[in-house]
Parts: structure tokens; C-alpha cells; sequence
């Protein structure tokens, strides 16, 4: 017990709870199901089915490109990048670290 609020104080990945991991996985995947509600299609009826029968956070979080394709293909870039934002950022805590969501920076050289 003591061992376990150690590791959930360290925040270290696969530490917390069963029910809070599960939740989590659940409230991802109504999220992604939700924005591809309504769209018809092959490709997003794979997607949905795929999402629905992922077995983990980390596999919805790989599942994420295939969603942002499929909403891109049907509502532009620019609307599936915004449909996705709120969905990103559910995985906060729910992946390890190199896992993440990484800043990207540009370079510039300076002649």
C-alpha cells in the first residue's frame, strides 16, 4: 500500500489506480467515437471499430493519426486539428513521459 502511493506520488506511469486507468481509457474512447459519429464511409467505419476494440491508452494514443486522417478526409484540416485538441489532451497522466505530447521547435539559421 505504502509502496503504491509512492509510485502514484512519483507519477510514475502504470502506478494509479486500475479504476482511474480505466476511466481514463473510457472517456478517450467515447471522445473519438463521438467525432466520428456521423460520418459514414469504409474508412471510418475501420477506425471506429478499431478504436472501440483498442486495449489501452497507449493504443488509442497511436490511434489518434488514423482518427485526424479520417476526420481530414471528410472535414478539412483545419476542423479535425480542432476536434483533436480537446482529445489530446486527455491522455495527460495516462501515458509515460517519452510518450507525450512533444513541443516542436524550429530553427532558423542565422547567416
Amino acid at each position: 500500500m505504502l509502496f503504491r502511493r509512492l509510485l502514484r506520488l512519483l507519477n510514475v506511469p502504470g502506478s494509479g489506480s486500475r479504476q482511474a486507468t480505466e476511466n481514463q481509457l473510457g472517456r478517450i474512447r467515447t471522445a473519438m467515437l463521438s467525432v466520428l459519429q456521423g460520418h459514414g464511409g469504409h474508412s471510418v467505419q475501420r477506425v471506429s471499430q478499431r478504436v472501440r476494440f483498442a486495449a489501452d491508452v497507449e493504443a488509442l494514443w497511436y490511434l489518434r493519426q488514423d482518427v485526424m486522417i479520417a476526420l481530414s478526409a471528410i472535414d478539412g484540416e483545419t476542423a479535425a486539428r480542432q476536434q483533436m485538441k480537446a482529445i489530446n489532451s486527455m491522455f495527460k497522466g495516462g501515458l509515460p513521459g517519452s510518450m507525450g505530447p512533444r513541443a516542436h521547435q524550429r530553427f532558423t539559421k542565422n547567416n
